[in-house]
């Protein structure tokens, strides 16, 4: 464990406590803002050019779930563990940690830091599409790959609570790396709840991309029947 504070475009950050770090040295200097948004704040590490993602505090409720390990931070860094256990590819997180002193002073709940993935040609597969810059087989590719991680997620009972195209990147070759992995794991005994929300977020994906008519059937196949 050790503090940490992050120099934000010359703005020194709120102290955080890291509860995971790797032993290589990671830059706080962050010189490029890519996001700044209600709920994050998304950053480039100026020596590494790593990706660091301060989670805001949108209300005081979000330190108290610090404190059962609940909050945003920790859901997306499990998620990203969940995922990886489920053979997804994801994001390698090298550093995370938490702002633990709750005070209208400091914006945010926590961070982590992850590789830059367009630094090996990767990119929001929305970006991709609107670009026409991959090629029908590639798209077919990308697709079923992102059928299969929805379906594996389906068969382990977890929802991607926030998946579109802006958390799904791809490459030239469409190899896929799912990001922002806020993900939310059901038991059996709260199997209707499941079922809803897992629908709930096919029917948006389907609705909310730019998706052919092919597409949609495969994807709609996933939607669960309830009994």
């Amino acid at each position: 464990m050790k503090f940490s504070v992050f120099n934000i475009q010359d703005k020194q950050s709120q102290p955080f406590v890291t509860i995971e770090h790797s032993h290589e040295h990671l830059s706080n200097n962050i010189h490029d803002i890519i996001i700044d948004h209600k709920a994050s704040l998304v950053g480039i590490t100026s020596k590494d050019e790593l990706i660091v993602k301060f989670i805001k505090a949108r209300s005081w409720h979000e330190y108290m779930k610090l404190l059962w390990n609940h909050s945003r931070v920790t859901k997306e860094v499990k998620g990203n563990k969940i995922l990886s256990n489920l053979g997804l590819r994801v994001p390698r997180i090298a550093e995370v940690g938490l702002g633990v002193i709750p005070s209208h002073k400091y914006r945010f709940i926590g961070y982590y830091v992850m590789e830059n993935l367009k630094k090996t040609g990767f990119q929001e597969l929305s970006i991709l599409i609107s670009n026409d810059s991959i090629s029908d087989s590639i798209r077919e590719k990308i697709m079923f790959s992102i059928y299969s991680g929805l379906k594996s997620m389906r068969d382990d009972r977890i929802i991607f609570s926030d998946f579109h195209f802006e958390n799904i990147f791809s490459n030239s070759e469409g190899e896929v790396i799912w990001i922002d992995t806020g993900v939310s794991v059901y038991s059996k005994f709260n199997n209707k709840k499941f079922v809803k929300k897992f629908n709930q977020s096919i029917k948006k994906y389907g609705s909310g991309n730019k998706l052919s008519h092919e597409e949609i059937i495969m994807f709609n196949s996933l939607s669960i029947q309830s009994n």
